[in-house]
């Protein structure tokens, strides 16, 4: 497991980036990993161009969730809604499968999680949130290009 925790893990864990509060009732989404308990609740916001502003997460977990939640937040802030989903189904394909590659940078951290695959969820739990509010979004007709 000490590979898992390698430094540039833990150093997205101790200073997540989007990190904030999301009070319960005010959250796009929530996610649950029910083998270990972690919960997120993220807030998504958009510019008037239609962008990602910020994804704001608040989580209870472990450092895997909280490094993927940070770098999930770094890397899509900016992006249109068809990039995020782009990125997100990028994302799933690769996890525990293929592996990062260099363009994706600190995602590398990931690449052998799939020794480890109880954490493979704790990955996953910021996208499952994600995928969660961009469905109630489209449900809702706030369509973001």
């Amino acid at each position: 497991m000490n590979q898992l925790y390698q430094a540039k893990l833990l150093e997205q864990a101790k200073q997540p980036h989007g990190a904030g509060a999301v009070p319960r009732g005010t959250e796009d989404a929530e996610a649950i990993n029910p083998g270990c308990g972690d919960e997120i609740r993220i807030k998504l916001a958009w510019t008037p161009e239609g962008t990602l502003e910020g994804l704001v997460h608040e989580l209870h977990g472990c450092a895997v969730s909280a490094a993927s939640a940070s770098l999930a937040a770094k890397r899509l802030e900016g992006r249109t809604r068809k990039e995020i989903e782009a990125i997100s189904a990028a994302f799933a394909a690769r996890l525990g499968r293929s592996g990062f590659e260099e363009e994706w940078g600190d995602f590398q951290i990931f690449n052998g999680i799939e020794r480890y695959p109880a954490r493979i969820h704790c990955a996953r739990l910021v996208w499952q949130a994600l995928a969660q509010a961009l469905a109630r979004e489209n449900q809702a007709g706030e369509v973001t290009p």
